[in-house]
């Protein structure tokens, strides 16, 4: 393994006797059959030597993340003379990263203890409830039981019993959250209080409370304000992630899916490779709210980007998934990690909006397929709704849409 990657011999007699060499070239090898680059394999011997130094590891033993951390911070001071000096928090990210993926290869990375999660029974029959009965898909699901965990972990350091809980509690708990969580996070956390103590009260857990009570915050805000950024801001965006990087590539697929076809997050995503046909140069969505297919035609800009993408930014991989991460294993990207890098790339060309991410994306190009006088039934189906009637929220922040939706009598018998 070492001697397909250094040419120096001195290197490779560096790696063929620092500790721990038949694991290193068992992860390494792995890293290989999953289609790591020469390069990625490169890096990542090199930063093995320095991992199993700095956590001397002479045999493998059990390792926890605080150990990783402390090594990671010794090793980014101890850094060699004659390198170049990189204070970088991107640099400790590569070590604890590779770290971690290392010892998790050979079952030796100690994961913290998780603490029991306070009345888990009635959690788990409630998010039952959302999958078997009200059909939620599971990323909904995980956003239900995030902020139902985050309620529940507050309430019991409070109270013993469940059937305790008053619209005080909610009160206070949406309150203390309000001090580190945006306007829009307590709506969302007061929406999904509010369904689950109505499951709650169907099974008589807490009579006292009366979820049409719980409200979150209310918005006042001017409705000619847009929710998304505005249309220039956003060929601002695509102009702006053209740099030749796996990354800027991927960035500019996903900028693309979001502004000019208004899909969700989870439905760029879970595309496929073979939901693209290159001859009649359409695509494939499987529409999350209602799980039809839709059939889209791939505007020349788009395929220029998937085709750059594939040819020089998609790693080498087995995944059947379009979009992947960046470094073996090789994966879909989950929701969370694609908000954060559209947010950071809106942030970091000072857009301004009061939503960021991907919805505010899909967001304006609804506003702008209103403004090209698409009618509401058209942009619906256009961005997979069920009816015609939820489009109006896009049309409200615009006011030449107004006097469109007055229309909306139309679409009442469909």
């Amino acid at each position: 393994m070492f001697e397909s990657l250094f040419t120096s011999q001195l290197a490779v007699h560096r790696h063929r006797t620092a500790p721990l060499r038949k694991e290193r070239e068992q992860f390494l090898e792995d890293l290989r059959r999953q289609g790591a680059s020469q390069a990625t394999l490169w890096q990542s011997a090199s930063r093995l030597v320095y991992i199993v130094e700095f956590l001397n590891l002479r045999n493998l033993r059990p390792v926890t993340f605080q150990e990783i951390k402390d090594a990671a911070k010794i090793w980014l001071r101890n850094r060699e003379p004659k390198r170049v000096r990189t204070v970088s928090r991107c640099a400790i990210y590569g070590f604890t990263g590779l770290a971690r993926r290392f010892l998790n290869f050979h079952g030796y990375l100690t994961q913290p203890a998780k603490p029991p999660q306070p009345f888990s029974d009635r959690l788990s029959k409630f998010l039952s409830f959302l999958t078997l009965q009200k059909g939620l898909r599971p990323d909904t699901v995980r956003s239900y039981r995030w902020h139902v965990e985050q309620f529940l972990v507050w309430f019991a350091t409070r109270h013993r019993k469940f059937s305790a809980v008053s619209l005080i509690d909610l009160d206070a708990y949406l309150l203390w959250q309000s001090k580190k969580w945006t306007a829009w996070t307590l709506r969302q956390a007061a929406n999904t209080l509010r369904s689950f103590f109505q499951y709650a009260r169907s099974k008589n857990w807490c009579p006292a409370v009366l979820p049409e009570a719980i409200k979150g915050p209310c918005f006042h805000s001017d409705h000619a304000t847009p929710v998304g950024p505005t249309w220039d801001e956003v060929q601002r965006l695509l102009r702006c992630e053209k740099q030749d990087t796996p990354a800027s590539m991927r960035v500019q697929v996903l900028l693309l899916l979001f502004s000019l076809y208004g899909l969700r997050t989870s439905e760029a995503t879970r595309l496929l490779l073979n939901n693209f046909d290159w001859k009649s140069k359409t695509f494939l969505v499987r529409r999350a709210k209602n799980y039809t297919l839709q059939r889209f035609p791939m505007f020349a800009t788009f395929e220029s980007a998937v085709t750059r993408y594939l040819k020089l930014g998609r790693p080498n991989c087995q995944s059947e998934y379009l979009i992947v991460t960046l470094r073996p294993p090789y994966r879909p990207l989950d929701t969370g990690s694609v908000a954060a890098i559209i947010n950071s790339r809106m942030t970091r060309l000072g857009i301004r909006s009061p939503r960021k991410g991907p919805q505010s994306l899909r967001h304006a190009c609804a506003t702008q397929l209103l403004k090209k006088d698409m009618s509401l039934q058209e942009i619906a189906d256009f961005l997979g709704h069920r009816d015609c009637l939820t489009v109006g929220i896009y049309a409200k922040h615009d006011i030449g849409a107004l006097k469109r939706v007055a229309a909306l009598d139309l679409c009442r018998g469909l």
